[in-house]
């Protein structure tokens, strides 16, 4: 939450054991977004996680005010971040595009993103492969966001956020008609698969709950699948019993909680709650 002084209230979560010294083995993913940063950090075998933070804020279009939003999260970050052995960043700025891995040649990302999304001057085009969905994803980060990226943390994988999405879903036993939605505080992942296979996904903005709600259904349509044939995992800042889930439970006969997967291991200071809503990030890790 940004205040009127602009400081930020980061949502933290850390190991008392977490130490200079022991970061050197870790691993941490960083989540950047117009809206938000997020971070975990795990241990040197990536599952088990001592450290969980996030913090929210209103769009912010001022990619110089964005990146010291990032830098106040940081300085609240009790271990220097950098020291870490292993860094990803998962990245959100909306200009992405998803092809079939087939139809994707080396060297033709910016001119396939560019049928999509308006592209600005000095825009890095990054593509990553979803291995599991046979698919290709472009998409393209500022300027400004990547200088900085590459300055703070050298060492750093940049991803896209739907990527952490796509990986997370490999994780789990695949159903015959299966979706995870992702709620942020505003937009949403949604991703689908028939048979462990992708069908569908998109990321959107969204302002009430109902929104939400049609957009599942519109995708639903299009894809020609009754919502009652949908098992779908619920994300993010979305909590059993909420407006969205009593929505959602209306249509959708089969609405859960998006569980932990089982190979990772909590630190007592971290509830299942609160890596809930960072879950994402486990996906890349």
């Amino acid at each position: 939450m940004v205040t009127g002084n602009n400081t930020i209230e980061l949502s933290l979560k850390v190991d008392q054991g977490l130490n200079r010294e022991s970061l050197k083995d870790f691993h941490s993913v960083l989540s950047l977004s117009k809206t938000g940063f997020s971070i975990i950090i795990a241990s040197g075998n990536k599952q088990d996680i001592r450290l969980s933070a996030h913090a929210h804020w209103p769009s912010e279009k001022s990619y110089s005010k964005l990146i010291a939003r990032f830098e106040q999260c940081l300085d609240q970050i009790p271990v220097q971040v950098d020291l870490c052995q292993g860094i990803r960043c998962l990245v959100n700025f909306q200009k992405f595009s998803l092809v079939p891995e087939h139809l994707y040649q080396k060297g033709e990302g910016q001119t396939l993103l560019s049928y999509t999304a308006k592209l600005q001057k000095g825009d890095h085009i990054y593509t990553d492969h979803w291995v599991g969905s046979e698919s290709i994803l472009i998409h393209a980060l500022p300027v400004e966001i990547i200088d900085w990226i590459k300055k703070r943390f050298p060492q750093a994988l940049v991803h896209h956020q739907s990527t952490a999405i796509e990986a997370l879903h490999q994780l789990f036993p695949k159903g015959d008609f299966s979706g995870i939605l992702y709620v942020d505080k505003t937009e949403a992942d949604f991703f689908l698969a028939n048979k462990a296979k992708l069908q569908w996904y998109n990321k959107f903005e969204y302002q009430t709950e109902e929104d939400l709600l049609y957009f599942i259904l519109y995708c639903l349509e299009q894809n020609r699948f009754l919502p009652t044939e949908l098992q779908l995992k619920i994300g993010g800042h979305s909590l059993k019993g909420d407006k969205l889930r009593q929505l959602l439970d209306r249509y959708i006969s089969d609405v859960k909680d998006l569980p932990i997967p089982s190979n990772f291991k909590l630190s007592p200071m971290i509830s299942e709650k609160e890596m809930r809503e960072n879950i994402n990030l486990l996906g890349i890790l």
